[in-house]
C-alpha cells in the first residue's frame, strides 16, 4: 500500500519540487493538498492529480487518510503544524528551517519525544547523490589519509609535528544571485542567513567530526557574508556567501582538506580529488533539471545548458526548465524518510540534527548583527 501524503503549502516550491516530486512517486500517494489561497490549492490539485484540496491545514493534520504531511508554508508556519500532526501520529516531512525560534524547536521537541511520531527536515542535500560520494571520500580521507606519500609527512612523526595537521579545513562557496528571484530578503529579518544558510550548515557539520563550539558572521544577513564555524578540535568551515555573481555561474562549491587529502564537489555535478590513489580523479553525475538539451554529463552539462537556454531565450522559444539545476537529492530525501517510517533504513536528517543546525543559523544571525564571534 502507498503512503498517503498531504501537501500543505502550495507555493512556488511545492510545484517545482515536491508536488511532481510525489505525483511521479509509484510509493506515495498524493491525497490531498492545503493552501490558505483557494486557487492555489485549486490550481495544485489540478495540476498535480491530488486528491482534494483543502483551505485549512488542521482538517489534515487530524485525517485518518494521512500518513505523512509534507509542510511547505513559510518558516512562520510550522512548529503549530508539525505539533498537531506528530499528536495524530501522522509524520512529518517539513521544509527549511525547522522553526524561526528556540522556544518553537523546543516545543516541537518535547511533543515529538513524547509521541515517537518520525520527524524529517529538508536538508536534502544530504541525499544528493553527488554528495553522497563527497561524504563517502572524507570519511574515507578521515579513516586512512593519503595513500601517496607527501613531500614533507610529518603525519606520522612525533618531531615538529603540529595539531592542526588532524584538522579538518571545509570551505563553501555559495554564488547565489538571489536578487533575481529572491525579493523578500529585503524585507524578512532572518534573510539569506536563517532561510537558506541552514542547507550549508548542516552539511559543515555533517563533514566534520567534532563539536562545534563558535560561530562569527561578517557582512549583511541578506545577501552578502562568510561565516565561519570553529570546531573542538580546531577544525573550522568557512561558509562564503555572494548574491553578486551570474546565476549561470555554478552556485555550490564544497572543498575539504585532511590528512593530505583534498576533495571537491563542484555544484553537485562533479567530484574531484587528490590523495586517494584508489579512488578517481573525477566521478561526474547527470544534470537534473534541463537534461534535455545536452548529451554531456558533470560540470560541462550545467555549462551547456546554461548556454543552451541563453540561446533559446534569445531566440524567443519556450525554455524545457526554468533553468538548468543539478540533482540535489530532493526525491531521495522524501523516499528515504518515507522508507524510515515503514521501519526501512534510518531518517535521513532527523529532528535533533536539525534543531542544532538551526540554532547554529540562529546564533550567526546575532553575529553578523552585532560583529562578534558567539560561543555556543
Amino acid at each position: 500500500m502507498n503512503m498517503r501524503a498531504a501537501v500543505i503549502g502550495c507555493g512556488a516550491l511545492a510545484n517545482s519540487v515536491h508536488l511532481p516530486n510525489i505525483a511521479n512517486s509509484d510509493e506515495i500517494e498524493l491525497c490531498a493538498v492545503c493552501d490558505v489561497h483557494s486557487e492555489a490549492a485549486v490550481q495544485a490539485q489540478n495540476d498535480w492529480g491530488a486528491g482534494r484540496h483543502e483551505t485549512d491545514w488542521r482538517v489534515l493534520t487530524g485525517a485518518e487518510d494521512i500518513d505523512l504531511i509534507v509542510l511547505c508554508t513559510h518558516s512562520t508556519l510550522r512548529s503549530e503544524v508539525i505539533c498537531e500532526a506528530l499528536r495524530h501520529g501522522i509524520a512529518v516531512y517539513t521544509e527549511k528551517p525547522l522553526a524561526e525560534s528556540t522556544s518553537a524547536m523546543d516545543e516541537i521537541l518535547a511533543v515529538h519525544r513524547a509521541t515517537g511520531v518520525p520527524v524529517c527536515v529538508g536538508h536534502n542535500r544530504r541525499s544528493s547523490p553527488a554528495m553522497l560520494e563527497f561524504k563517502r571520500l572524507v570519511d574515507k580521507a578521515r579513516d586512512e589519509g593519503t595513500d601517496r606519500g607527501a613531500i614533507i609527512d610529518r603525519l606520522h612523526e612525533k618531531k615538529n609535528r603540529f595539531d592542526e595537521e588532524d584538522q579538518t579545513q571545509t570551505l563553501i562557496r555559495i554564488n547565489d544571485d538571489v536578487r533575481t528571484w529572491k525579493g523578500w530578503i529585503y524585507d524578512d529579518q532572518a534573510g539569506i542567513i536563517l532561510q537558506e544558510m541552514v542547507h550549508f550548515i548542516d552539511l559543515a557539520l555533517w563533514l566534520n567530526d567534532s563539536a562545534p563550539t563558535e560561530v562569527y558572521a561578517s557582512g549583511s544577513h541578506h545577501g552578502n557574508f562568510t561565516e565561519i564555524i570553529r570546531f573542538e578540535d580546531g577544525s573550522q568551515a568557512t561558509i562564503l556567501h555572494s548574491m553578486v555573481g551570474n546565476y549561470d555561474y555554478p552556485k555550490e562549491l564544497f572543498e575539504v582538506g585532511l590528512r593530505n587529502v583534498t576533495i571537491c564537489l563542484d555544484h553537485h555535478m562533479e567530484v574531484r580529488q587528490r590523495g586517494l590513489d584508489s579512488e578517481p580523479f573525477r566521478t561526474s553525475f547527470p544534470l537534473g533539471s534541463g537534461a534535455e538539451v545536452t548529451e554531456k554529463i558533470g560540470i560541462e552539462a550545467f555549462n551547456e545548458a546554461c548556454d543552451r537556454f541563453q540561446e533559446i531565450r534569445r531566440q524567443g522559444g519556450k525554455l524545457p526548465a526554468i533553468s538548468a539545476f543539478p540533482e540535489k537529492g530532493h526525491y531521495s530525501h522524501l523516499h528515504r524518510f518515507a522508507a524510515h517510517i515503514r521501519g526501512n533504513g534510518e531518517n535521513p536528517c532527523p529532528l535533533e540534527s536539525a534543531i542544532e543546525v538551526t540554532n547554529i543559523a540562529l546564533r550567526l544571525l546575532e553575529s553578523v548583527k552585532s560583529g562578534q564571534p558567539i560561543k555556543l
